[in-house]
């Protein structure tokens, strides 16, 4: 069997497992058994001095020592060894368990044996191995749980070991009672393991429905964004071409030219470039976002950059008459992101405000830090977005009806790569708007600590 269908035998068995996940379990039950073995202590101890109980104090604190002993063991070698295969987090977590249910039978024997309820701790490991091991493999342990019991409690009737009396009864050697809380305690066992196996199961079921859902959508979405690729290679070349004939005939001809034939070529030139963009957008929305170019990331000033895509923009919106009131607060504040992918989602935004802001309008911008994460707003006095196009705004190639009435160009893809890009820094990215009174957009960031 190669490494590749190792991997997906694991995912079949474990579809719920990974080796993150199971380190996570070790650690929580390195935890648990710290607060076991000190909460086993300070019981025996105030049992010890306000009770009257014939047991060995110093053999269950000799073995709550040992127990101690072989945790530190386990949370070196935690710390120590980072990096451990699935089997083997597997195979560390099963002799947790067998390593707990040893200990946990030979404190019983130390605590009263079959008089003592704590046999009912036997149960938690039960539940835990149904819930990590698949198929029939959880009622080994279930077995092993009754075994060690049921040898226990048969080693104690027949005085193979000593009985260590917790509330001076005969019931170790009443044959009835013991049989009776054996049958009563398998049953608990089994029933449990069967339980837990029928919901795991279940379980399992549903996240290999869904995993296969996942995995036909991934490849949906990688033939969609492979045609994105093809498709805007292939038309920027000649559309380029077509633009930079048009320009340098309209460059060396243009004042020779019929008006009408001039006028023509233009919006021909522009209509060119509007493509550009769309193609460019394209291009941008192709990339998966679902990783960043770790090699491009740096730390910058997203107060510095907004000023920049402000001024850069500040130039439509004085040609258009409209204000922009702009506050920044944050400072010295700095992010952790590719300079480019701000700039993007900064411009964008503000260009919208400008285009679909009339002449005369208004738009505020205000950046500042808000405790851990930076909250930047732009607010404009625009033609605003009608109620049902909300929900709508950032999927691709959609422009509500009045948009495209107010500017008749545009691809639709700018909010849609702007979202992908802030979710892919663990932003978020809110829109508010009404009706021919304006839009505000309130982008947030998380400060890298």
């Amino acid at each position: 069997m190669n490494e590749k269908s190792r991997f997906l035998s694991v995912v079949e068995y474990f579809p719920f497992l990974d080796v993150g996940i199971l380190q996570d379990r070790l650690g929580w039950s390195v935890r648990l058994r710290w607060l076991a073995i000190g909460g086993y202590f300070l019981a025996t101890l105030t049992a010890r001095f306000f009770f009257d109980f014939n047991i060995p104090y110093h053999k269950i604190w000799f073995t709550l020592l040992i127990l101690l002993l072989i945790n530190l063991i386990y949370f070196i070698v935690q710390l120590s060894v980072r990096k451990f295969s699935f089997v083997a987090e597997l195979s560390l977590l099963s002799i947790h368990i067998i390593v707990d249910l040893f200990f946990l039978s030979l404190l019983l024997h130390f605590s009263g044996g079959i008089e003592n309820p704590i046999y009912f701790f036997y149960l938690f490991h039960v539940v835990l191995s149904s819930i990590v091991f698949p198929k029939r493999l959880p009622y080994l342990f279930s077995t092993l749980v009754v075994g060690l019991f049921f040898l226990l409690i048969y080693s104690e009737y027949t005085g193979f070991l000593p009985h260590y009396s917790l509330f001076n009864t005969n019931l170790y050697v009443n044959k009835t009672a013991i049989e009776l809380t054996l049958a009563i305690f398998a049953i608990t066992v089994y029933v449990t393991t069967y339980i837990c196996l029928t919901f795991m199961q279940i379980y399992r079921q549903s996240k290999r429905v869904i995993d296969e859902q996942n995995r036909k959508l991934r490849s949906v979405t990688e033939q969609k964004l492979n045609f994105f690729r093809f498709a805007s290679h292939e038309l920027k070349s000649p559309i380029v071409a077509i633009k930079t004939s048009i320009d340098t005939v309209l460059a060396s001809f243009g004042n020779k030219m019929d008006p009408v034939a001039l006028n023509l070529l233009k919006r021909s030139s522009a209509r060119a470039e509007q493509m550009l963009t769309i193609i460019k957008d394209l291009l941008e929305l192709s990339k998966s976002r679902e990783f960043i170019d770790v090699s491009k990331v740096e730390s910058i000033l997203p107060g510095r950059i907004l000023e920049e895509v402000v001024t850069q923009e500040g130039v439509l919106a004085k040609a258009k008459k409209i204000k922009i009131e702009f506050e920044n607060n944050l400072n010295a504040v700095s992010l952790k992101m590719v300079k480019s992918d701000l700039e993007k989602v900064l411009r964008n935004l503000i260009n919208n405000a400008v285009r679909y802001t009339p002449e005369g309008g208004k738009i505020r911008i205000n950046a500042k830090r808000s405790n851990d994460k930076i909250i930047i707003t732009i607010q404009d006095t625009g033609i605003g977005i009608p109620k049902e196009d909300l929900a709508k705004i950032f999927d691709e190639f959609y422009r509500s009806k009045n948009a495209r009435e107010f500017v008749n160009f545009g691809s639709g893809l700018g909010l849609s790569l702007v979202k992908q890009i802030v979710e892919s820094y663990q932003g978020t990215i809110e829109v508010q708007s009404e009706l021919n009174k304006g839009t505000t957009f309130i982008l947030s960031f998380p400060i890298n600590k």
